[in-house]
């Protein structure tokens, strides 16, 4: 099979696997970052960021990130809903997003854990989208059933 064809059913493999879990539970294990971490494992299977360690860890440094960073900075408050702007709201989400990347990419280095995509988790808790700890508590659990999904599939050619 072509490179980019295998590659390509591999995450989208990873992420039907997240698909069904969200049908099942009507959870969110579906979210954005997820997608580029379906394509690091499918791609990269051997860089330091696609280690189920880092693909883990980086994602819960960003899910704790994000939820200090929102109950600390913008509680109640979410991306989607209109605020006006220059508002103490738009203000605060600002902060609470700036806030999580910096403490997630901080976080990632001083444990070792990096995973670019757990700065796009961070920013989803941050602003408000998925902000209650059980919530994060999903994501994580999303996480590690894209890496289990990754360890059950055949090994790449």
């Amino acid at each position: 099979m072509d490179g980019s064809v295998e590659a390509g059913a591999r995450a989208g493999a990873l992420l039907a696997a997240t698909g069904v879990a969200a049908v099942l539970t009507g959870s969110p294990f579906l979210f954005p970052s997820l997608g580029p971490s379906a394509y690091l494992l499918a791609t990269a299977p051997d860089a330091p960021a696609s280690r189920p360690r880092n693909v883990l860890g980086g994602h819960a440094v960003g899910v704790v990130a994000g939820l200090l960073a929102t109950h600390l900075i913008s509680p109640g408050l979410v991306v989607i809903e209109p605020l006006p702007a220059f508002s103490p709201g738009m203000f605060r989400l600002g902060a609470s997003a700036i806030v999580s990347v910096a403490l997630t990419t901080g976080g990632m280095l001083a444990t070792g854990y990096e995973h670019a995509p757990a700065c796009a988790t961070t920013l989803i808790v941050a602003l408000g989208l998925l902000s209650t700890p059980i919530e994060g508590a999903i994501v994580l659990a999303a996480v590690l059933l894209l890496v289990g999904t990754d360890a059950l599939l055949p090994v790449r050619a």
